[in-house]
Parts: C-alpha cells; structure tokens; sequence
C-alpha cells in the first residue's frame, strides 16, 4: 500500500511530459492502493484503519492542492476543468478507456466500504422510522371544541 501512495503523491511532482508518459501507470496505481484500502476499511484493525483514513486524506488534499494548481494556471473555474475532464474529446482513446474503468472500480468500491462500514446505529435508526410510521397519532381536537 505504501509503494502505490508513494508513487501517486510522486505524481503530482512531474513534469507534464513525464506525467503523459505515466498517466496510465497512475491509474492503476491509485485502482491498486484503493483496493488496499478497501480490504483494510473492512477487515483491518482499528489503528490500520485510522492510518489509512490518514493516507487518505494526505492523498485528498494533494489532489485538492493540484486542482488548484491546474485552476490558476489554465483560468479555468473548478466546473469547467470537471467537464474538460468528463470529456473524451481530450483524451486518446486508450487514455478514456482507462479512465472509465477506474472512475467504475472505483466508485463500485466506494459502495462496497459505505456499506460495510455503515454503523450499527444506522441500521437500527432506520428500523426505527419504520417502526414511527407506523404509530398512527391521535387525532386533535378541532378548535372550537367544548369540553364536557
């Protein structure tokens, strides 16, 4: 797990022609160091989870720091650099390619660790509203009811 974070933050200190030469590596390096995170987030121990939410996060931020970067140096809004990214006009057929089965890997993965990580609480609370739905309320009296 180490080796691919490594080489993914290493990413983003490349020059442009070195990253055109490795974009394909990255994507299965982040598809790889994913997966690693996944089976960690389900099976791992309680400080393995917490380091990788950590590397995690590390790895968030490097992202959010190079769109940043990306936005100042093209003058592009945040929005327009995601539909540049989403369009396959932009990217040599085998680039797409790759591109969508990580985009699918990934999110699959997502769906995986949300629902094996949802906690117990959740599950109850929603046994819970079921269970209020079905508690009728007393009907109220109507405004100008007269008491006996």
């Amino acid at each position: 797990m180490a080796g691919e974070f490594e080489r993914i933050l290493e990413f983003f200190t490349l020059s442009p022609e070195e990253r055109e030469s490795r974009f394909l590596d990255i994507f299965e390096d982040a598809v790889e160091y994913f997966e690693r995170f996944r089976h960690i987030m389900k099976t791992g121990e309680p400080k393995e989870k917490k380091k990788a939410l950590e590397k995690m996060l590390m790895m968030k931020k490097a992202l959010e720091e190079e769109t940043q970067r990306v936005i100042q140096k093209t003058g592009l809004s945040e929005e327009q650099l995601a539909r540049f990214a989403n369009d396959p006009k932009n990217f040599s057929s085998e680039q797409w390619e790759v591109i969508r089965n990580t985009q699918k890997r990934l999110n699959s993965g997502v769906l995986d660790i949300k629902k094996s990580i949802a906690p117990e609480s959740l599950k109850e609370g929603d046994e819970k509203v079921e269970e209020k739905k079905k508690v009728k309320k007393r009907p109220r009296k109507p405004k100008n009811w007269i008491s006996s």
